[in-house]
């Protein structure tokens, strides 16, 4: 293992034993004077409610109130919060995001293919990569689970699950309003309501509307760009429907209609001939152009675009969970469905001429159903469980290419190349064409899971997990040539089916040498199934599917209390051995522009280490640190084109990363409390590409926000300024290589500084 893991790792176990000896020796909780101590964290990471520190898994988690506390934007932000957890925007606000955690991910933007990180809402896991991007409002905690989960949930992921656990409906009425104003004309509202609408019968309604105007600017017409425009609502109800029955509902929705994203061009090109390749230093210098010698503005938030982008996105889903509490045991029925319709126009050449544009279009419908049985009592828990779903997806997207050389292409031969339409780039030596792709994707999954903690002594747990999935695709790619006015010309029609069956395992050791300590060991094998390209190919021989990923993960992890219950402590070591690894590639192919296809890679590793410490070191201050180390390498991978990538580093996967919040809250005058808060975010250099290319990467940077306010002691209203990315620290969120279509990369930029203010009542 990594001597760098080694350091940390023994750096936290050669310290363990007198840390735990220390809180063994402690008085009994009931002598202790409880005030001024961390409070436990309660979770559902297991299928039932636990303490966070009794738990031998990797979570990190976050109430309500610290998410609120942490002013997040949306659950992109959550990567500033947890470490090891990364997560980029290849296409922009409001797009699917790319999840990464502990450096297993999937920077696809193919609406057809899941990365390997689930999200869940309550218990609803949510299907469509372009839903799991969420506004973070009126919610109980959030749970950032690692490693496969597999033998406790219906749906089965290898790299990890994130929870977004909803605040449920009040026994009493309680309602909230709060309203936030900041640069680049950013408003935000959100609220809710909450109490009883009958005896057995509680509900609750929440929602939230975001509007900015963004902080790119346009040099094209001068206008705004990467604004944001979405609203998000939440419907519960909670029923007693007898005293054996419990139903718990949902409905959720959401609405994007917004301007696309504005990336930024990073020309590879040399400005003399705009086709001789430029070195790396004057690339990284912004001193290159692109195929037609177009160079970006130098400011690294402006660009210079002439197509009108848009993202319009309406997605719903409904959930009913219901309980019936039996004479030992439990039943559980969650039924769930969602839907997702969305459209996404983007500039793709980012530059004022007609090179390259892009729609993506996607409809997608999900029904699921699972089932669950869960008994235990002092020394046992169990729970088995069986999951059903089904899920169509449809896309329809389009590539309009070289569209600026038209009329050019159509004066050299207004016969043989009509309105301009060359694909074969015969009359100039560059294609122009209207390309157009239909696909559908079916997928059935079955799935039988359970597990087992059985506490065999005073101090020792062993638990121990199966499961069985079996997943079916059926996937049709009809793609052809869309001229107006001529016709269509078919390419060609692609038709295949997979089915992937694996049984996955999870073995647990947990030691618990006191009341406030546990040190766990786990060993656990999780699966992803395979599946198919959905972005733009031209011929079916380009079409390969890619095959499933295994992984085995091995984790010993140390959670304590200390002080008297003053700090807390969390640290882990783990180890990730991947064969056949979903990996994102770009290919150079017969037709007239790279595409980028999912391929496996034949061996992985990630290995790393993990520290969480928070403290309360004095009466109103609460100190949290997160630290992360990881190292990736592709151990096995040459990519369809020939390139060996093996020995390389995962994308999205820093060396290092830490983060940490530091909060003061204090007395200030009779009726009133005082805060001042600062936290940061540190990460690592990270690559966009397998390859590993400096082009196409992030260096080192932090970032830091602050947060100045002032609230009621009783609760009912809040005042706060706030700060981010103080410094103005400019950084990349992602990037895809674009050279072998339009010789420039697509950069898509962070958000910059920004300051605002925050107003909210709470009844």
């Amino acid at each position: 293992m990594n001597r760098s893991i080694l350091l940390l790792g023994a750096a936290v176990w050669a310290l363990a034993p007198a840390m735990i000896a220390q809180e063994a020796a402690a008085p009994p909780a009931e002598q202790e004077d409880t005030t001024h101590r961390l409070a436990p964290v309660t979770i559902t990471a297991q299928k039932r409610e636990q303490s966070l520190q009794n738990v031998g898994i990797s979570v990190t988690a976050f109430t309500g109130a610290q998410l609120n506390d942490a002013n997040l934007s949306d659950s992109n932000d959550l990567a500033r919060l947890v470490p090891g957890l990364n997560i980029g925007l290849p296409t922009g606000a409001g797009n699917q995001p790319a999840i990464f955690l502990r450096g297993i991910g999937l920077n696809d933007f193919a609406t057809n293919n899941l990365g390997p990180i689930g999200v869940y809402v309550d218990d609803l896991f949510i299907s469509s990569p372009g839903a799991q991007i969420m506004q973070v409002f009126d919610l109980d905690r959030v749970e950032v689970l690692k490693g496969p989960q597999g033998t406790l949930y219906g749906r089965n992921t290898t790299g990890g699950a994130i929870k977004f656990v909803t605040a449920r409906p009040a026994d009493t009425f309680e309602a909230g309003l709060t309203g936030q104003y900041a640069e680049f004309g950013t408003m935000q509202v959100k609220g809710f309501l909450s109490g009883p609408l009958a005896d057995v019968v509680r509900g609750r309604m929440a929602f939230e509307k975001n509007d900015s105007g963004g902080y790119i600017t346009n040099a094209f017409d001068r206008s705004d760009a990467a604004g944001t425009d979405n609203l998000s609502v939440r419907g519960l109800v909670d029923i007693d429907i007898s005293p054996e029955i419990t139903g718990q509902f949902g409905l959720y929705g959401s609405r994007i209609d917004q301007p696309g994203p504005r990336y930024r061009s990073q020309g590879v090109l040399s400005p003399t001939d705009a086709s001789t390749p430029c070195d790396t230093g004057a690339i990284l210098a912004n001193d290159c152009v692109n195929v037609v010698g177009f160079q970006n503005p130098d400011d690294f938030y402006t660009v210079n675009q002439n197509t009108a982008t848009s993202l319009e996105a309406d997605s719903y889903a409904a959930q009913a969970k219901l309980t019936w509490e039996l004479d030992g045991f439990s039943v559980t029925s969650i039924t769930g469905y969602q839907s997702l319709d969305k459209t996404f126009l983007e500039d793709s050449d980012s530059s004022p001429a007609n090179i390259l544009t892009v729609q993506y279009g996607v409809e997608s419908e999900d029904f699921s159903e699972e089932i669950q049985l869960a008994g235990g009592g002092d020394r046992l828990n169990w729970i088995l469980g069986g999951f059903y779903s089904s899920a169509r997806l449809d896309q329809d997207q389009r590539l309009d290419l070289y569209k600026e050389f038209r009329p050019l292409i159509e004066s050299v031969d207004p016969q043989a190349y009509p309105n301009g339409f060359d694909p074969a780039g015969a009359a100039i030596g560059v294609p122009a064409l209207d390309y157009r792709t239909l696909n559908s994707q079916d997928t059935t999954i079955y799935a039988a899971f359970g597990q087992m903690d059985y506490q065999f002594a005073e101090t020792w747990r062993g638990t121990i997990g199966l499961r069985y999935t079996n997943e079916e695709r059926d996937f049709k790619q009809d793609a052809s040539l869309v001229e107006a006015g001529l016709s269509v010309f078919p390419l060609f029609t692609f038709e295949d089916q997979q089915v992937d069956e694996e049984v996955s395992w999870k073995l647990g050791l947990d030691y618990l040498p006191s009341d406030r300590s546990l040190i766990y060991a786990s060993v656990a094998n999780g699966f992803k199934g395979g599946g198919y390209n959905g972005g733009f190919l031209f011929d079916a021989s380009e079409q390969a599917p890619y095959e499933p990923e295994t992984v085995t993960a091995y984790e010993l992890g140390l959670k304590t209390d200390l002080a008297d219950g003053r700090a807390r402590l969390n640290a882990a070591l783990f180890y990730n051995d991947y064969k056949d690894m979903q990996i994102f590639t770009v290919v150079s192919g017969g037709g007239p522009i790279a595409f980028q296809v999912l391929d496996n890679a034949a061996n992985a590793v990630t290995q790393g280490a993990e520290l969480e410490f928070t403290a309360l070191p004095a009466e109103g201050l609460n100190i949290s640190l997160g630290l992360a180390y990881l190292d990736t390498e592709l151990k096995d991978y040459r990519s369809d084109s020939g390139l060996d990538f093996s020995g390389n580093s995962l994308v999205q996967a820093p060396e290092w990363s830490a983060n940490g919040m530091l909060r003061y809250e204090r007395p200030l005058l009779t009726n009133l409390l005082y805060s001042a808060q600062m936290d940061f975010s540190y990460q690592d250099k990270v690559y966009f590409t397998s390859n590993n290319s400096d082009l196409l990467s992030q260096g080192a940077y932090w970032l830091w926000n602050a947060q100045l306010g002032i609230k009621s002691r009783s609760g009912n209203w809040h005042l706060s300024v706030f700060a981010k990315n103080i410094g103005g620290e400019d950084y990349l969120a992602h990037g895809f290589d674009l050279t072998d279509t339009i010789g420039a990369n697509q950069l898509m930029v962070g958000t910059p500084s920004q300051v605002g203010v925050e107003l909210g009542f709470r009844y």
